[in-house]
C-alpha cells in the first residue's frame, strides 16, 4: 500500500500540474512547460491520470482482500474453536471500527471535493494515511486485556463490509453523479442475480440460522462483481488486467447464481 501511495502521489502531481498548465497557461514558463507536456504525450507516454486511476483500482483491490481475509479467518475460527472461550480484542475492533468512520467520512466529503474518484481518494490519503488501512484481525491471548465476544465483533466487522459496498456503489465515473442513479455495467446481469439470490435468502432467514452468514457470502460476491466493473470502466486497460477480471468473476460462482465459498485464494491486481 505504501509502494502505490507514492504512485499516487507522484501522479496526482502530475495530473494537477497538467489541468493547471493546460487551462491556465499564464506566465511564459508555464507555457514551455505545456508545450514540453504535449511533445511528451505525443511521443506514446501515458496520461498521469491514467495510472492516478491504476493506482486507485490496485488499492482498493487490495483492501479489499485484506478484507476479506480477516472475515474468513474470524469464521473459521468461530467454527473450529470454543465458543466460550473464543474472544477478540477490544483494540483490534476499534481499528476496524475507524476503518469504517474514515470511510463513511469520505462518502459524505466526496460531492464537496474537486475532482474525479483517483484524484479526490489519493489527496485524501495523503492527509488521512489510514483511510481503506485495513487492520488484522487477531484473537485476545493476552491476560487483563479488553476483549469483546464474537458475537459483537462479527456485527463490527459486518457493518465496515458494508460500508465498503458504499464506499464502492459512491464510485462514479463524475461526482455530480454520486446522488444519481447507478451507473450500469458490463457486470451488471450478474449483480442482478446475486441480487435476486439475496432477497430469497433472507425470507429463508426465518428458517436457518445460517442465513446471516449466506447472506453477506453474497454480498461479499457483490463486491468482487463490483470492483470487477471498476476495473472495466478505467480509461486504459491492460490484457493482464482484462485476464483478471475474467478469473475474478469465475471464481465468484455466480454462472448459476450461486454464491461461492469464501476460501478462495487472493488474486492480486495486476499493475501494468
Amino acid at each position: 500500500m505504501t509502494f502505490l501511495d507514492r504512485i499516487s502521489s507522484q501522479k496526482l502531481a502530475e495530473t494537477e500540474s497538467f489541468r493547471s498548465i493546460r487551462f491556465q497557461p499564464r506566465s511564459i514558463s508555464e507555457r514551455i512547460a505545456r508545450k514540453f507536456t504535449i511533445q511528451k504525450k505525443k511521443g506514446g507516454n501515458r496520461d498521469p491520470y491514467q495510472e492516478l486511476e491504476i493506482a486507485y483500482v490496485a488499492q482498493i483491490s487490495l483492501a479489499w482482500e485484506a478484507l476479506n481475509w480477516n472475515y474468513v479467518c474470524f469464521q473459521q475460527r468461530k467454527a473450529n474453536g470454543d465458543g466460550e472461550r473464543f474472544y477478540c480484542t477490544a483494540r483490534i475492533a476499534q481499528r476496524f471500527q475507524q476503518f469504517q468512520v474514515l470511510l463513511q467520512r469520505f462518502i459524505e466529503n466526496e460531492p464537496y471535493q474537486r475532482g474525479r474518484r483517483p484524484q479526490v481518494f489519493a489527496r485524501t490519503r495523503i492527509s488521512s494515511p489510514k483511510l481503506l488501512q485495513v487492520p488484522e484481525f487477531q484473537e485476545a491471548d493476552e491476560d487483563g486485556e479488553n476483549i469483546i465476544s464474537p458475537t459483537e465483533f462479527s456485527s463490527i466487522l459486518e457493518d465496515a463490509i458494508r460500508t465498503f459496498m458504499n464506499f464502492l456503489k459512491a464510485d462514479k465515473k463524475n461526482p455530480r453523479q454520486i446522488l444519481k442513479s447507478f451507473v450500469k455495467t458490463t457486470s451488471s446481469s450478474m449483480k442482478m442475480g446475486l441480487k435476486g439470490l439475496l432477497r430469497r435468502r433472507r425470507c429463508w432467514n426465518k428458517k436457518w440460522v445460517q442465513g446471516e452468514e449466506e447472506e453477506m457470502d453474497i454480498l461479499m460476491g457483490l463486491i468482487d462483481m463490483k470492483i470487477v466493473s471498476r476495473t472495466l470502466r478505467m480509461s486504459e486497460i491492460s490484457q493482464e488486467q482484462l485476464q483478471w477480471c475474467e478469473e475474478k468473476m469465475t471464481k465468484v460462482g455466480v454462472l448459476e447464481w450461486k454464491s461461492s465459498k469464501r476460501v478462495l485464494p487472493a488474486t492480486f491486481f495486476p499493475l501494468n
